[in-house]
């Protein structure tokens, strides 16, 4: 849970001084390139240095807050 917070503050800090639609879409990019990320490391066949199920977390929260603003 401790990275999935850390991913969730990196992204608010790379969207910060934006309303509260439109930073939860600005997260929502980089969380699709933090995963791109990802998959480029699976497939050079190194150690990915981001899980699939702290992506997976984070998208959950994201998508949770979408849904309450």
């Amino acid at each position: 849970m401790s990275k999935v917070r850390k991913i969730i503050k990196v992204l608010a800090k790379k969207a910060s001084g934006l309303d509260r639609k439109a930073k939860l879409a600005e997260m929502k990019k980089g969380l699709m390139a933090l995963d791109l990320v990802r998959m480029q490391d699976c497939l050079a066949g190194t150690f990915p240095r981001i899980s699939r199920d702290n992506i997976d977390a984070v998208g959950v929260l994201l998508d949770r807050a979408s849904v309450r603003r």
